[in-house]
């Protein structure tokens, strides 16, 4: 079992206070943090950022705070969950069974600004990303059922119209920027709608 390397006391010179140019060392403290919240031998999350209830509702098995590094606890996954990189030395995602992103981790290795949290993953955030990624969602019977995510298209798809009613009532450059940017979200909903709708039982 692993867990981050308190940095506190791992004092790299910052160049603007102390005229001391070290080229990626600060960098490569961050990155070590990443890695280290990544590895599957890891045995810590984030102390801050979600409540014991709705962890423990996820299938988390919480320990306690660790007294020596307080912005961290024990936990183990639920059953099937991993943790993935994202490619940015701050964030780590924890993803189900399914490789759907569920957690999101901040941990910022820095020494001199040192911290750490998660959020959990709503269906909403999930739908986001597969609309930003161009991605199909992937339902289950529990958390991103069909009526679950078809509700939220809905919802997604009434906030881009309205946005498009808006933007359209201006004739600025501008507006017609966020016009046609909210008429392409609009158009990947609905094409999103439309295929979840022609694979229902």
């Amino acid at each position: 079992m692993s867990r981050p390397r308190n940095t506190r006391d791992q004092i790299i010179p910052i160049p603007a206070a102390h005229g001391v140019h070290l080229p990626g060392a600060i960098e490569e403290q961050e990155a070590e943090g990443a890695a280290a919240m990544q590895q599957g031998t890891c045995e810590v999350i984030p102390a801050k950022g979600a409540s014991d209830a709705d962890l423990t509702a996820l299938g988390f098995v919480l320990g306690p705070i660790d007294q020596r590094d307080p912005l961290f606890r024990e936990a183990r996954l639920p059953a099937g969950w991993k943790r993935a990189a994202t490619g940015h030395s701050m964030h780590t995602d924890i993803v189900d069974e399914l490789g759907r992103k569920r957690i999101g981790i901040f941990y910022k290795a820095a020494w001199y600004d040192r911290s750490a949290d998660l959020s959990i993953t709503s269906v909403y955030g999930y739908l986001r990303e597969c609309l930003y990624a161009g991605t199909t969602p992937i339902l289950d019977d529990s958390w991103a059922t069909r009526e679950a995510v078809l509700a939220v298209l809905d919802d997604i798809a009434r906030h881009e119209q309205e946005r498009v009613e808006l933007w359209s009532a201006h004739g600025e450059d501008y507006a017609r920027e966020h016009e046609q940017e909210s008429r392409e979200k609009l158009a990947k909903v609905q094409a999103l709608q439309a295929e979840l709708a022609g694979g229902a039982a």
